[in-house]
């Protein structure tokens, strides 16, 4: 067997080194593929929620589920506005409960994957205030 110029402690390689080095290197690059096959895989979804002063809401995927809470007694209802790619609409959620009050829970039918984007805000006479981000989501 022929050896390079520099033995294998020195960072030498034999033909069977190259070849080992080429084989793992062959199987993480497969390692690799598989990865990003599976990941490329799963469903395009997300779950996320966000609060603000007095309220919050949240989006689920599963069921395109939009709860809008009003955690305060202070004359402001909470607004939910959730834009879908799907229908090219924007829904509202109101929730005028108050503290004591059940959270407002709004549930649509979008294509599955389809982008949303949504956002919540404070509302007294008839305008809003204190908005949150929009957030981008998933059906």
């Amino acid at each position: 067997m022929r050896m390079s110029g520099k033995s294998a402690a020195q960072g030498g390689t034999s033909r069977a080194g190259g070849r080992r080095a080429r084989t793992v290197a062959l199987l993480a690059g497969a390692g690799t593929l598989a990865a990003v096959t599976v990941l490329g895989a799963q469903t395009a979804s997300a779950d996320s929620s966000t609060n603000i002063t007095g309220g919050g809401a949240s989006y689920q995927s599963y069921g395109e589920v939009f709860t809008v809470h009003d955690y305060s007694a202070d004359g402001y209802a909470v607004v939910g506005y959730l834009y879908s790619y799907d229908d090219g609409l924007t829904h509202t959620c109101l929730n005028t409960n108050g503290e004591a009050g059940a959270a407002k829970v709004c549930n649509y039918s979008f294509a599955e994957g389809t982008a949303v984007e949504w956002q919540v805000c404070r509302r007294k006479s008839g305008v809003d205030y204190n908005c949150s981000a929009v957030r981008l989501d998933y059906s």
